[in-house]
């Protein structure tokens, strides 16, 4: 095969990849499978012979982790360990580093536990790309490889490919938030529903007005430690005659 169809055939094969992630990211597969999906799609990039990626959690943790394989999985966790390493550089908003060989004195300088590991691993360089959209910085992506064997095709196609997961990724979350809002304000409405409904009853039992009602509901939660929407359900839902707000009986 020349070297024009070759190149041909490998473009189609990682585009291939790229839709099914996208696929997989529509199908709402868990951040666990779209990580490792991710993971094991980046080694067939060409030059790449592992590669691992996190997400970052609210304090700047990694809270998810996938890798391609043994080798990766122990760097990754190094780097959560130490809090240094490349993938931590980019996490927090450091731009795409390509293509850094391992043995060079500054990579020594700035992360030696890792490189020294790195080496010990078998590979010379790393290439560390974020998950990042809309300058929100999701977390990142490792590619172990040799120095010198990542062309900057390659690295192009990676880049696509962790930004189309970075993407998902995002979306995702904001429906998450989404849906959790539409919980909150939904859990909200019935509060207020129900704490309607029990000044109602209490008014009508008491023989008093709404807002005299609701000073008694509220009056009596505090007195008792109960949340106000718990006892306004109890009221509803008990009969006239039983506690804790009982019918007066009018003189007659």
């Amino acid at each position: 095969m020349s070297t024009d169809a070759l190149g041909t055939a490998r473009s189609q094969e990682l585009a291939a990849y790229l839709l099914t992630l996208v696929d997989a990211l529509a199908r709402g597969e868990s951040e666990d499978h779209l990580l490792r999906r991710l993971a094991h799609v980046m080694v067939r990039v060409p030059g790449v012979e592992a590669a691992a990626c996190s997400l970052i959690g609210p304090e700047g943790i990694p809270w998810r982790m996938a890798a391609s394989d043994d080798r990766s999985r122990r760097l990754e966790c190094l780097q959560a360990e130490s809090r240094v390493g490349p993938r931590l550089d980019i996490s927090y908003g450091g731009g795409p580093l390509a293509n850094i060989p391992m043995s060079h004195p500054h990579s020594r300088t700035r992360w030696p536990r890792f490189t020294s590991r790195a080496l010990s691993e078998g590979f010379t360089a790393v290439t560390a790309l974020p998950l990042a959209h809309q300058d929100c910085s999701l977390g990142a992506l490792d590619l172990y490889h040799q120095y010198g064997r990542l062309e900057p095709s390659n690295i192009r196609w990676a880049r696509l490919l962790a930004d189309a997961a970075a993407v998902g990724l995002a979306h995702r979350d904001l429906l998450r938030n989404a849906l959790v809002r539409s919980d909150q304000l939904q859990n909200a409405l019935n509060s207020r529903v129900v704490i309607e409904q029990a000044k109602g009853i209490l008014a009508e039992r008491l023989d008093c007005d709404l807002q005299e009602a609701f000073e008694q509901l509220r009056g009596h939660a505090r007195a008792k430690r109960m949340k106000l929407t718990d006892l306004a359900a109890l009221t509803v839902g008990n009969p006239s005659d039983s506690s804790p707000f009982p019918r007066q009986h009018r003189a007659g």
